[in-house]
């Protein structure tokens, strides 16, 4: 629970008392100091991060670097009394608790210090303790931005332990058990005299030096303390302010006034492949898109008037301005949806197709030149694979009761497309019945499974899906089409096709070319070939099509390395995105995944997951 006060508070002896009374309940304490100073403490912890403005001259660059930890003040070096004494109270009661205590100060060095000055000064006592001392340089050492040169050094803290500033003396540190740092930071991060921040430089410095100090801490908490977090991450924050989850829904109420793909997909699919097909195939199909529900130019101005650099935790404050950027270039190609443009922000946004994924698909063409499914297979009705999708979603609800999803059959839908949590299936729609059960997982398995686990999270990004999701997404949804035995190898053509079609579309290939290419160098029918021509030169050319292959790859080689599914499916997320969730399951941020797949609980799929994990390649799919 937190405690908080909105108002700004003396430091009185009254006030130093709440402050350890709560504490000693294990509640969390976030108190507003005079002249802007800040005590933030998430829970009872054996540690303290602290910062001091130089006297009358406030650094806010510096001070922002302690905002990313669980445990923190920033006061005025002018307030040392009172900091003092507060420091003090908050290291007995938190050293009586978990048997020792850390205090960490970071200060800026001069502007005026030497050019060959360390960029990071770790202070320590000469004797004690050098494994915790040794790990923050090593940490700190290993920091790479760009050109710029990390150099660390060391020397004693007795400054911090004499002298009018000192907090506390070597008989009090003794007495309470607590170990006293200091971390000096050459100023890189702002221009000298100016004192001009330069915001990506320190954004991206600061998430370094709180790793850095986490795994210090770490060391120091495992050995000294009763304390025994299971990871570094787990001394993070856990309790969220309220202006993440405002951020959040901002966001995400954004993202909720589209739907990207419907508003991309052509609601005139069959009328235009009539035409195309009695023009000869010669000229292109003119398609028609549903009206835009929004206007994106005002979109964006609300985008950017979010204000994510509120935002202290650096981990989602990462999180929120890589959605931004997302929502910036899907609205962008919404714009400019049927005009050369909407290619480019699709390039940037899911894209293109690089040597060796062209290679791979490839190889799967020519490994299979003709279509192997016979084209009299029998077609499952509409009526009854939706009937099938239903009973599955029932399936995912059995597990988690909020699931609110269900299948729309509807008339202006080409195919399946899961949006917002529910299946859309068109009317004319033909599946393969061999194929139901595959798709069923694809669609429901994953795409509906993996939105309400998002759901089931605090975090909206989840479900909304984090930027660049749709690679790990729609190489999962293939892997479970081929774990349920519905991967045929006429899928799979398929998939090397849309990789192909796109790679020609990036370099300037009309839609005729890609589909007679498809036709006479590939063998696909006529009909095949213009929905694959169709997905990729939909709204001016959509790279999106080569996302379920790529990923399909990458997921193998994620398995191949011993990596487990099931993390995967909280929700929609990348794969770049897996130590960011994992540092969140730490935090105790985000809960346990509530849903799995029925294909993780049939005993029958665990040979095939056993040979993945021994790993194998997209061609030993076709074996099976």
């Amino acid at each position: 629970m937190q405690h908080l006060i909105g108002m700004t508070e003396a430091i009185t002896d009254v006030f130093i008392k709440s402050v350890t009374r709560t504490l000693k309940r294990g509640r969390q304490v976030r108190r507003r100091l005079p002249d802007g100073g800040l005590l933030h403490i998430d829970r009872p912890l054996p540690f303290l991060v602290l910062f001091r403005h130089p006297a009358g001259q406030p650094d806010h660059a510096t001070a922002d670097f302690v905002k990313a930890e669980a445990s923190y003040i920033i006061a005025r070096e002018e307030q040392t009394p009172g900091i003092r004494l507060l420091v003090r109270e908050i290291a007995k009661v938190m050293a009586d608790e978990f048997g020792a205590f850390m205090v960490l100060e970071l200060f800026a060095a001069p502007d005026i210090a030497a050019a060959d000055s360390p960029t990071f000064r770790v202070l320590g006592p000469e004797q004690a303790l050098p494994a915790t001392i040794l790990t923050l340089r090593q940490e700190l050492s290993s920091i790479k931005i760009g050109n710029l040169p990390v150099t660390v050094d060391t020397a004693s803290n007795h400054a911090l332990l004499q002298g009018p500033n000192s907090l506390m003396g070597e008989e009090e540190l003794k007495q309470h058990s607590t170990l006293m740092l200091g971390l000096e930071l050459k100023p890189v991060y702002r221009q000298a005299g100016s004192g001009q921040v330069y915001p990506l430089l320190l954004r991206t410095l600061r998430a370094h030096v709180s790793n850095a100090i986490k795994k210090a801490v770490f060391d120091f908490v495992r050995v000294q303390t009763s304390h025994q977090p299971k990871h570094f991450q787990a001394l993070g924050r856990q309790a969220v302010v309220p202006a993440v989850w405002r951020i959040d829904k901002q966001l995400t109420a954004i993202s909720d006034q589209f739907r990207f793909l419907l508003l991309v997909t052509p609601v005139n699919a069959d009328e235009a492949w009539e035409e195309f097909r009695k023009k000869k195939f010669k000229e292109q199909p003119a398609f028609h898109y549903r009206l835009m529900p929004v206007d994106a130019d005002l979109l964006k101005r609300e985008l950017y008037n979010i204000p994510i650099e509120k935002v202290e935790d650096p981990t989602l404050a990462f999180l929120f301005r890589d959605k931004r950027h997302e929502l910036d270039k899907t609205l962008s190609m919404l714009a400019d949806r049927n005009t050369p443009h909407f290619l480019y922000s699709s390039l940037q946004l899911f894209g293109g197709v690089d040597d060796h994924l062209l290679k791979v698909a490839e190889g799967i063409l020519a490994a299979i030149p003709e279509p192997m499914r016979n084209h009299d297979a029998p077609l499952i009705p509409v009526e009854e694979f939706a009937a099938l999708a239903e009973q599955e979603i029932a399936y995912l609800k059995s597990q988690y009761p909020q699931l609110d999803s269900g299948v729309d059959i509807r008339k202006d839908i080409v195919g399946l497309i899961v949006s917002k949590g529910r299946l859309n299936i068109g009317t004319d729609a033909k599946i393969p019945r061999s194929r139901a059960q595959a798709l069923i997982q694809h669609e429901v398995g994953t795409h509906i499974l993996t939105y309400f686990n998002g759901k089931a999270q605090p975090l909206n990004q989840l479900y909304v899906g984090v930027p660049g999701y749709e690679e790990l997404q729609e190489g999962l949804a293939v892997l479970s089409e081929y774990l349920v035995g519905g991967l045929d190898q006429d899928r799979l053509r398929i998939l090397a096709a849309r990789v192909v079609a796109v790679h020609h579309l990036t370099k300037g290939c009309s839609f005729t070319d890609n589909f007679c290419r498809l036709k006479e160098d590939y063998n696909f029918d006529d009909e095949t070939a213009f929905n694959v021509a169709m997905r990729v030169h939909r709204g001016g050319g959509l790279t999106k099509d080569a996302v379920y292959l790529r990923g399909l790859v990458h997921l193998l080689q994620y398995l191949k390395e011993g990596n487990d599914l099931e993390p995967l499916l909280i929700g929609k997320i990348r794969q770049e995105y897996i130590p960011i969730i994992q540092e969140l399951i730490y935090r105790n941020v985000l809960r346990p995944v509530p849903i799995r797949p029925r294909y993780l609980t049939d005993p029958a799929v665990k040979p095939k997951l056993e040979k993945l994990k021994a790993g194998i390649s997209v061609f030993n799919l076709l074996e099976n």
